[in-house]
């Protein structure tokens, strides 16, 4: 496959994708709803929005893709890029810019795209596309119901939603170091980051003194899942809960992945009661859910330890995090599936 052309307007294109703010950070619940509704809309089992930079193509969000990034060079989207509006191919193999990519020839050996190109500030930042392992018609009326999506989709990109400490860390960063912050499973900032992002949280609260809140999230007897189903089907409740998560809290809230079944979330602006609210939100989704691996079901539940630094006096973000840990063991050792504050 011929790799696509830069775009003429590629130091243009970049510099209205780096203002954004929102390069190599973790997938976002918001974005989610846009590919899920795109697979139902047209029976389609791959579906994604991303990002593309220099050399890179980060995925904001997928369904039946399991990638976060890929090369520039090997990205079908690289193409659509060039292109104002779309791209509608119903046989990759029967096009010359795609017949030899490697995602057609081998691996997921796909057959339709059908792609949109996303705008900011006139510039095309990214795409959000659908796939088929199978050739597909697509109709005229098909896409226009598809262009809607995409603006959907481009209204979400320009609404950053980040917190400001997120923000500080990503900008701070080069393109390896950002993306070495997320973790591989779960799409979340890993441990590293996410204590990167509460020490900056811990400074701007010590500037502003608006109260901020920590929420740790322990997934219950998931050591026994592991032993009882595997260690896939385990995956799968991580999986499963870590979307609960994204969903259930605040769109500038800060979620990481924390351990093996473990998540640390950081409310900014939040005082106690509300992370109190937030939590019993959180246990009360999270205790519906079922998670459904090779035709196995199983109901799932989690332990939630929550403190604040307006119910607590506090030296560092570690003193907080520990008031934190020890509502979390207080949740496990009163039967676990619940949730417990500290004001201690």
């Amino acid at each position: 496959m011929p790799n696509a052309a830069t775009s003429p307007n590629e130091t243009l294109r970049l510099a209205a994708l780096e203002e954004l703010g929102i390069l190599y950070t973790p997938l976002e619940n918001r974005f989610d709803k846009i590919t899920r509704s795109l697979c139902r809309m047209f029976d389609m089992p791959i579906a994604y929005i991303s990002l593309i930079d220099r050399d890179t193509q980060w995925i904001k969000s997928s369904q039946g893709l399991d990638l976060i990034t890929t090369p520039r060079s090997t990205s079908i989207c690289a193409h659509t890029l060039l292109v104002d509006e779309s791209i509608i191919c119903e046989d990759l193999t029967l096009d010359d810019r795609f017949k030899d990519n490697e995602y057609v020839t081998s691996g997921l050996k796909l057959r339709f795209y059908a792609g949109f190109a996303l705008k900011i500030r006139g510039q095309n930042v990214g795409t959000m596309c659908i796939l088929d392992v199978k050739p597909r018609v697509f109709s005229e009326a098909d896409q226009a119901a598809m262009k809607d999506l995409a603006s959907w989709a481009q209204t979400e990109i320009s609404l950053t939603q980040l917190s400001e400490v997120q923000i500080k860390l990503i900008t701070e960063l080069d393109q390896a170091q950002r993306e070495a912050q997320i973790d591989n499973q779960t799409g979340l900032w890993n441990q590293g980051a996410i204590k990167d992002v509460l020490q900056r949280a811990h400074h701007r609260h010590l500037l502003t003194q608006k109260p901020y809140s920590l929420m740790m999230v322990d997934i219950d007897n998931f050591k026994a899942i592991n032993d009882t189903h595997g260690h896939l089907f385990g995956d799968q409740v991580i999986a499963t809960v870590a979307d609960e998560i994204k969903k259930s809290v605040r769109p500038s809230d800060t979620i990481g992945r924390y351990g093996g079944d473990e998540f640390l979330i950081i409310l900014e602006n939040c005082p106690y009661l509300r992370a109190k609210e937030l939590s019993a939100r959180l246990l009360n989704k999270i205790q519906q859910l079922e998670v459904t691996y090779k035709e196995i079901s199983i109901a799932t539940s989690v332990s939630i330890g929550f403190t604040s630094t307006d119910e607590i006096t506090i030296d560092s973000a570690e003193c907080l995090l520990e008031s934190a840990d020890k509502a979390l063991y207080k949740a496990k050792e009163e039967g676990r599936n619940c949730a417990k504050g500290s004001t201690q």
